[in-house]
């Protein structure tokens, strides 16, 4: 959707409402024109006719109207009708008569005809002074006023113009430094703006308080719950040496400190909101995929599964390494968990990349649910794992500008694929 600014729309409204009163007094001056040159007009020499025939009647000597607008002739029977009025039938019409187009009434009474030639152009100079000139004049000082009116509405919403500039200057994804130069817009008398400025000011402060207690838990964070996870892993390593526990105990416990490390470092990852792809490395994804297949190749053999990576070209993203790891090592980790003795297929193209598995899949409500923070279907509640994969996949994917889509059928198996194009 397009956005116009407010100073656009004011102008548009200017021009609409000028438009509509110039068309509006056309309109007004065609009336009027209509009204006096011609249903007047034609009114006054109708009654005119009407007065002339009366006083013929009492007096056939009175002499005909001869006057600077108009002039009568009176045509008898087997006289000839005046020059230049030959033909003329009675009723109105315009004709030349001494070289200039005139309005001509021709009435008739015994056999005798009466036409009373009438000069407008003294008429059509009444009705542009007392008609056209006055209106024009009120236009122009409605187009004056309008002008004026523009530019006052201009200036009231100039400071809400330049906030609005000021906002989309501002560098809202530069933690710990939202600053808004808003000191300059002070001095408007407006209220309502000076209120909006002084909410903006509290609101730039609560952000930047927000970022910085954001910053340090990260920090903070960080460092306590690694320290537990470093202790833990020593103490594995330990225990192997001393033979305290059976191997396969201490493989599964490993497993468990390598997801938990994995998770703790996507989390603090997506919690420090790193690079995007635009300040991101060239990660080639293959080699990140073969390292990724190489490292689970042995849980998938473990669940009798048959994990196999089909490599179709070369897949270039700017995006680090360890964003590139986690997607896939979630993806594969999920697809694993649901599956049991099947099948699960790693496809690389060269704008994506596609993990397909044999195993339970999903309902369309599951479906719908499955990239929802803590969601695991009902039958995977002893299949561990914490239900944040997924979820963890779709916010990288969308922090990174990549497009995750799912297709999957209940007993049939699953497809994720993420498009990096």
């Amino acid at each position: 959707m397009t956005r116009r600014g407010l100073r656009a729309r004011l102008g548009r409204v200017f021009a609409a409402q000028v438009l509509v009163i110039g068309v509006a007094t056309v309109i007004g001056v065609w009336i009027t024109q209509l009204v006096v040159e011609d249903l007047l007009t034609r009114r006054a020499l109708a009654l005119e006719a009407e007065h002339v025939w009366a006083l013929l009647a009492a007096d056939p000597a009175q002499p005909l109207p001869d006057t600077a607008n108009m002039r009568g002739y009176l045509a008898r029977p087997g006289e000839p009708p005046p020059t230049g009025l030959a033909g003329l039938r009675p009723g109105f019409g315009r004709h030349m008569v001494d070289g200039r187009n005139r309005l001509v009434h021709v009435s008739e009474r015994r056999e005798e005809r009466l036409y009373l030639v009438f000069d407008e152009a003294r008429v059509s100079d009444l009705a542009f002074y007392f008609g056209l000139l006055p209106l024009s004049i009120v236009l122009l000082l409605m187009y004056v006023l309008l002008f004026v009116a523009y530019r006052w509405s201009h200036r009231a919403v100039s400071p809400i113009v330049r906030l609005a500039r000021q906002l989309e200057a501002a560098d809202f994804e530069a933690a710990g430094h939202v600053r808004l130069d808003l000191e300059p817009l002070r001095d408007t008398p407006d209220a309502e703006v000076a209120a909006m400025i002084d909410a903006l000011d509290q609101l730039a402060a609560k952000v930047d308080a927000a970022f910085e207690r954001e910053r340090v838990f990260t920090r903070d964070a960080g460092h306590e719950l690694r320290t537990p996870v470093a202790v833990f892993k020593g103490s594995l390593d330990l225990l192997e040496r001393q033979g305290a526990a059976d191997a396969e105990t201490l493989a599964r416990m490993r497993r468990t400190v390598a997801d938990m490390e994995a998770l703790l470092e996507t989390l603090l990852l997506l919690a420090r909101g790193e690079a995007t792809g635009a300040d991101g490395e060239d990660t080639i994804v293959n080699e990140v995929v073969a390292r990724e297949v190489e490292t689970l190749a042995p849980r998938a053999l473990r669940d009798g599964n048959a994990l196999a990576l089909h490599d179709h070209a070369e897949l270039r993203v700017r995006a680090p390494p360890r964003v590139v790891q986690i997607v896939l090592g979630n993806l594969l980790r999920n697809a694993l968990t649901y599956t049991k003795g099947g099948q699960v297929d790693v496809t690389v193209e060269a704008d994506s990349l596609k993990v397909e598995d044999t195993g339970r899949g999903m309902s369309e409500p599951e479906l719908a649910s499955a990239f929802e923070p803590f969601y695991r279907a009902d039958d995977s509640r002893g299949e561990g794992g914490h239900g944040l994969g997924l979820s963890i996949v779709r916010r990288l994917c969308r922090q990174f500008g990549w497009q995750v889509s799912a297709r999957s059928q209940p007993g049939r198996g699953t497809a994720m694929e993420i498009r990096f194009g």
